[in-house]
């Protein structure tokens, strides 16, 4: 009886049915895989459930699933349930971006003067990326050769790894200065004549200031073109100093000082008279030594600065009338302070050649 009641528990154990395992879930993610666990071409997703039983409900294990979207965190699941009513639940994350950033190209600071840069610049480049953002740009510095339309290129690149187009930064470089050379300066009666020569300006600025004074006493008397400037209205006996710089178009500067002190005897020792600053009561009649080799005289005469008449006497000799007229327009000789200068002429007048300033010099009349 004892056997017969152990073998039916044994055939009674072996037809029972064994407890059921869960489904059993895999994933197979394809993409062109970036940085940073990002992806940044289309993906897709293969689900694959197996399970011993012959029927399974799948919830969300659709055999592929495409992600063309950029997207920062899209999550796809599967869920799969067994006849016995067993599950099982997989999920996976996707970061998309196959978008690369939008660059802009710029330097770490202004133009110095005229749309040039005229010492050394870092052109840097920077972008927007909405997806995964940027994780670096390219800098890059630059200090010459000099040039206009010079190009420098750079990119961004994010941190799904998409790299920008290369986006050009254009801009004009110039760190050379001009040339001056050749500063000078003659004393004359009351005032001054600087001289230069200057190859690459655009500007000559001639700055002014009693010599020994402070910078902030400099005065600008001349700023324009040219290759020489008087200066008028000084000290006799009075040293000045003079700062020439040429300016170009970059900005890029290059200067020179002199010195001088005006002297009545300083120009005037070919002029005879009148005497420097005599007060008249009624024209003048100019005299000068007699120049060897001189064909003739140019005799100019001043007011305020302004050239107001211009004559070509043959003798040493001049005699200025009460009114004239010069370039059309009637002039008087008023009561005024008047300058007048002369120069030798050789050969026949039409050859103009002249010689240097033989003197300046004042009179007023009254």
């Amino acid at each position: 009886m004892r056997r017969a009641v152990l073998l039916a528990a044994v055939l009674l154990a072996g037809l029972a049915p064994a407890a059921s395992a869960s489904p059993d879930i895999s994933v197979a993610v394809h993409g062109t895989a970036g940085n940073l666990g990002w992806y940044v071409g289309d993906v897709t997703i293969n689900w694959s459930v197996t399970d011993g039983q012959a029927f399974v409900v799948n919830i969300g294990c659709e055999p592929s699933i495409l992600l063309s979207s950029d997207t920062t965190g899209t999550t796809r699941e599967c869920k799969a349930t067994s006849a016995d009513t067993t599950w099982s639940y997989k999920s996976v994350n996707i970061r998309l971006d196959k978008t690369s950033p939008a660059v802009t190209a710029s330097a770490d600071r202004a133009p110095d003067a005229g749309g040039f840069y005229n010492h050394p610049l870092t052109a840097t480049w920077s972008g927007v990326d909405a997806t995964s953002g940027i994780a670096s740009c390219t800098s890059t510095p630059y200090s010459g050769p000099d040039g206009t339309g010079i190009s420098l290129t750079g990119t961004c690149k994010d941190k799904a790894g998409n790299v920008s187009a290369p986006v050009p930064f254009v801009f004009n470089y110039d760190a050379t200065a001009p040339v001056l050379t050749d500063v000078k300066v003659t004393p004359d009666d009351a005032g001054a004549r600087l001289a230069w020569q200057a190859s690459g300006a655009d500007r000559i600025l001639v700055m002014r200031s009693p010599a020994g004074a402070r910078a902030a006493q400099s005065a600008v008397v001349f700023d324009g073109m040219g290759a020489g400037f008087t200066d008028t209205r000084l000290s006799n006996g009075k040293r000045y100093a003079y700062v020439v710089q040429a300016v170009d178009q970059a900005g890029n500067t290059a200067s020179d000082s002199v010195a001088v002190t005006p002297s009545a005897d300083a120009s005037t020792k070919h002029l005879l008279s009148p005497g420097s600053a005599s007060s008249l009561s009624r024209p003048p009649m100019l005299r000068w030594r007699k120049i060897a080799r001189a064909s003739y005289y140019n005799v100019q005469l001043l007011r305020n600065g302004k050239k107001i008449l211009s004559v070509w006497p043959t003798k040493p000799h001049y005699q200025l009338h009460s009114v004239w007229t010069f370039q059309g327009k009637r002039h008087r000789l008023g009561r005024a302070t008047y300058r007048w200068r002369l120069w030798a002429g050789y050969g026949h007048r039409s050859e103009r050649r002249y010689g240097k300033l033989l003197g300046t010099r004042t009179f007023i009349i009254k």
